[in-house]
């Protein structure tokens, strides 16, 4: 058994501290989050795709009572709102979520499991030699493993390595919640009543939209290349009492959009950063970092949460079997778990830049090329093999089928197996 100590109690954090907790090591997750302002913090819809949920099914984690099987995604075109194609799955299920809902539902599974969570508690140093944690109030905490799921700007992965810089990127998404009592017009209550997610394309823009059947919301997602947030870097997130500039700047979108941004009273903007680092471990393996930490990315993939459940998984499964006294192990461990991940987020990170470069297309002959393939592209996705190809172009279906229909625990164990660990493997 394994004492780990866990920072953020974000989507990351809490799916790593279950992974662990429900193979009996002692977990415990440091959130500087005050636990008033967890209970009722908002947060933007995120979809998680097959392979997300092949690894919540796996763990037995029910989160049907907050997100709903949303059957795939509508590509529309701004001006009208017409569909330009329907993208589900070959295989498998995609749920549709509020961030701040499922992260609600993982903190009951994983204090169903024992996992002690601390809330405003802020860490401000680590020594990845021995490991230990420092809290702001000078206690020192002396765990076996230290994951850093502390988000974006990560204080453990500044800590291993103090060159790496976020990158703040100019562009911005605007979330917002209409609920559904205010919008009367049959094509929006065809919207409400349909529980596929739809996505709006225009020019240096594209708009995320589902119905939230729990929350008795529509959610809105604007994304904005030209949104020219980089003349504060510092600033993240934003609140918008205003609603001015965005009815503005969308006036001439079609579809649901009109009626939506009427009712719309308020928005949060939420600058979009991304990051990597040179190595996801310490020399010694026993601080690692995870999720956002590491690879946070644009969120155009539509694969940002399901990474980090990704990395969750592969974690517990690599360092199921493994004690204290396991130091070699654990470095060993450590550097396969970035082997594993690192590879297939970087390629992640590809997608994500295609797909907003391909999402946001001003109009003429190279957009009109777009439309006319997203017409005819939905259906050779599942002529092709389930398995996909990881080093095909990031837009292509077997580009699709490989990131939806992996399987991050069988890799984990695969990878058991060939290290030569018998002992582990013959368990699983």
């Amino acid at each position: 058994m394994l004492s780990v100590a866990i920072a953020g109690a974000g989507v990351t954090g809490l799916a790593t501290a279950f992974a662990f907790a429900r193979y009996g090591h002692k977990v415990d997750v440091y959130e500087r989050k005050t636990e008033e302002v967890f209970a009722n913090e908002g947060g933007a819809g995120i979809q998680l795709q097959p392979n997300a949920m092949h690894i919540l099914d796996a763990w037995g984690v029910n989160i049907s009572a907050v997100g709903h099987v949303s059957g795939g995604v509508v590509i529309r075109r701004y001006d009208s709102g017409e569909p330009l194609g329907v993208f589900e799955p070959a295989v498998g299920y995609q749920v549709f979520v509020l961030r701040s809902d499922f992260r609600r539902a993982m903190l009951s599974q994983a204090l169903a499991q024992g996992v002690k969570i601390h809330f405003g508690i802020d860490i401000v140093d680590i020594d990845a030699s021995k490991p230990s944690l420092v809290l702001k109030d000078g206690v020192e905490i002396r765990p076996d493993l230290i994951i850093g799921a502390d988000g974006h700007r990560s204080k453990i992965r500044q800590s291993l390595f103090p060159s790496v810089k976020l990158e703040v990127q100019p562009e911005c998404t605007y979330q917002m919640q209409v609920p559904f009592g205010a919008l009367h017009s049959d094509a929006i209550k065809k919207t409400i009543n349909d529980p596929i997610a739809s996505i709006t394309l225009g020019p240096g823009t594209y708009i995320v939209t589902s119905p939230v059947p729990s929350r008795t919301t529509l959610d809105l997602q604007f994304f904005q290349a030209d949104a020219g947030g980089a003349e504060d870097p510092d600033r993240y997130y934003t609140f918008i009492p205003d609603m001015t500039h965005l009815r503005e700047r969308y006036r001439g979108f079609g579809g649901i959009i009109p009626e939506a941004l009427s009712w719309a009273k308020e928005a949060w903007e939420w600058r979009i950063t991304e990051c990597s680092a040179p190595s996801w471990a310490s020399e010694n393996g026993r601080v690692v970092l995870g999720g956002d930490a590491v690879h946070a990315m644009r969120p155009a993939s539509g694969q940002g949460a399901g990474m980090c459940i990704e990395d969750a998984a592969v974690l517990g499964e690599l360092f199921r079997n493994v004690s204290s006294n396991d130091g070699k192990k654990i470095e060993a461990l450590a550097k396969i778990y970035q082997q594993l991940r690192k590879p297939r987020t970087d390629r992640c990170h590809e997608r994500a830049e295609y797909m907003q470069t391909s999402f946001t297309l001003p109009d003429g002959k190279t957009q009109q090329k777009r439309d006319a393939a997203l017409r005819h592209a939905g259906k050779k996705k599942a002529s092709l093999p389930l398995r996909g190809d990881s080093e095909a172009h990031p837009m292509s279906h077997d580009f699709d089928n490989w990131l939806e229909q992996y399987d991050a625990i069988k890799e984990a164990r695969d990878a058991l197996r060939r290290a030569g660990w018998s002992d582990v493997a013959a368990k699983l």
